[in-house]
């Protein structure tokens, strides 16, 4: 049977989103839209007015009708690569507005708000090593935490994955460390509390 992007979407909204990202790695580069449907067409048809990201996705459908059917058919026509790439580069970029992979912005919402909870491991991993590539921020923190906790990590490599100075990475990693210390390491050997001006220190 073959894959669709629903098939596709509909793993991701279960938490699955190495098939979308897979098949969305297939069209690489930034002129990745110039093989998509879309391409040259009027985009204003793909921005419907009533349609945004609070928008009850079922009313817009119904208020909109038949004006929907030229560019939701044009996202049908769309080889699923690119429609992946489609909709990936809308997460990435958290595009509130327009029809991306065949998805109005009402239907892309519910998306739009796991795509920023998800980790991507192997971004994660990839920024450890020094590449940079856009994080999102669970992502970045996903990064610092893993920094915090490996002194064997190269900070040079860490701050350049992450795009920041080695001194503002030591500091990401100290507020790291002092959020996720238990409260008992705060007090002191004898029990008493922690003052405020060691906490400052």
């Amino acid at each position: 049977m073959r894959t669709d992007i629903y098939s596709l979407i509909q793993d991701a909204s279960q938490g699955n989103w190495s098939p979308l990202i897979k098949t969305a790695r297939q069209i690489p580069g930034k002129h990745w839209a110039e093989e998509a449907q879309c391409d040259g067409h009027d985009t204003e048809m793909f921005v419907p007015p009533g349609d945004g990201p609070y928008e009850e996705p079922g009313e817009v459908r119904a208020k909109l009708g038949v004006s929907l059917n030229r560019p939701l058919n044009l996202c049908a026509a769309c080889p699923l690569a690119v429609a992946a790439r489609c909709l990936v580069d809308s997460l990435q970029h958290d595009e509130e507005f327009g029809i991306r992979a065949g998805l109005l912005a009402s239907e892309r919402s519910a998306l739009r708000s796991a795509w920023q909870q998800r980790v991507d491991d192997d971004a994660v991993s990839r920024a450890l090593g020094g590449a940079t590539a856009a994080l999102g921020k669970v992502e970045r923190e996903a990064v610092v935490a893993r920094f915090a906790a490996d002194p064997s990590l190269d900070p040079a490599l860490v701050a350049r994955g992450l795009g920041v100075t080695h001194a503002y990475l030591l500091k990401l990693a100290r507020r790291h460390r002092k959020r996720s210390a238990p409260a008992s390491s705060s007090a002191s050997a004898s029990g008493a509390p922690a003052s405020p001006a060691a906490d400052a220190a």
